[in-house]
């Protein structure tokens, strides 16, 4: 090989290191926490905009620890569903993702700890509880049927209860946190559908009730979070305007993709997560505009 494919090669590799801790889906972590933030503030967002920061970065660390150490422990299965991907390619070795892992854990709770000293000590022990939560989740609670699903959702819900914490304002972020929690546990369903033949010692639910029992299932909680989300703006009247038009374009996406969940999984997946961006960004704007 000449030094022009070499040097192709390595960049390639490199390209795809970046893409160590899934840090697109990460970086939703953190805005769900950033959003939740604004959500429970409003403008008055700006005064904490030293605890919002490092909460938002704590919820992004926490997202890139959680995500290596899912690819970790998920190594086998990905060799059947997702044999691109860095570990079950070969780029890169187990103990890499499991001590980038455990470094982007330790990361998060020194930032935790740093937040609990301006903000409450409250963070330090929710971020300690979904530490847990997802050490367990990886350890055999994904292996029993819905229960990992229903934990991820949980986890996701917690995110934004921590950012209300953070601006002392829950009624916001309750909505958020619910309608979130239906939303992702649907998108953790329709996760299990496409990985249905690598989920060889799991009883996910698709096993369980058969694929398209599972999408029905998933696309009723998927509809259910797009009716939270517009009670959020009336009658509740939570957010204004400008949240109302981002998120009905959000729903838009939420109900196009159900069709897709019986045809194409993984693009109903892909669909649910930019989904999820424009409702965290309908969020925020919804607070900021009247």
């Amino acid at each position: 090989m000449n030094s022009k494919g070499r040097y192709a090669t390595k960049n390639q590799s490199v390209r795809k290191i970046i893409h160590l801790g899934r840090p697109f889906t990460s970086l939703l972590v953190g805005l769900g926490v950033l959003a939740a933030c604004v959500a429970g503030a409003g403008l008055t967002v700006v005064e904490s905009w030293l605890p919002v920061t490092l909460a938002t970065l704590v919820g992004f660390l926490f997202g890139l620890a959680s995500n290596a150490l899912n690819d970790y422990f998920d190594i086998e299965i990905d060799k059947i569903a997702h044999p691109e991907r860095l570990l079950p390619s070969g780029i890169l070795k187990p103990k890499t993702y499991l001590a980038f892992s455990v470094t982007m854990f330790a990361l998060c709770f020194i930032l935790t700890y740093i937040l609990s000293t301006i903000s409450t000590l409250t963070v330090l022990a929710m971020v300690a509880v979904a530490t847990v939560l997802q050490i367990g989740y990886e350890l055999g609670i994904k292996k029993k049927k819905a229960a990992g699903n229903l934990l991820i959702g949980f986890q996701t819900a917690l995110g934004f209860i921590f950012g209300g914490i953070i601006v002392g304002g829950l009624e916001a972020t309750f909505v958020m946190a619910l309608s979130s929690f239906l939303a992702i546990v649907g998108r953790e369903i329709i996760k299990d559908i496409e990985d249905i033949k690598g989920d060889i010692d799991r009883s996910t639910l698709p096993k369980l009730i058969g694929p398209k029992n599972a999408g029905v299932l998933a696309s009723f909680l998927v509809i259910l979070a797009v009716i939270i989300s517009i009670l959020a703006f009336y009658p509740f009247q939570i957010f204004g305007i400008g949240y109302l038009v981002l998120v009905i374009v959000s729903d838009c996406l939420f109900i196009g993709s159900i069709p897709t969940v019986f045809q194409d999984p993984n693009k109903a997946r892909k669909l649910l997560k930019v989904a999820m961006l424009i409702a965290l960004i309908a969020f925020i704007t919804g607070r900021i505009l009247p």
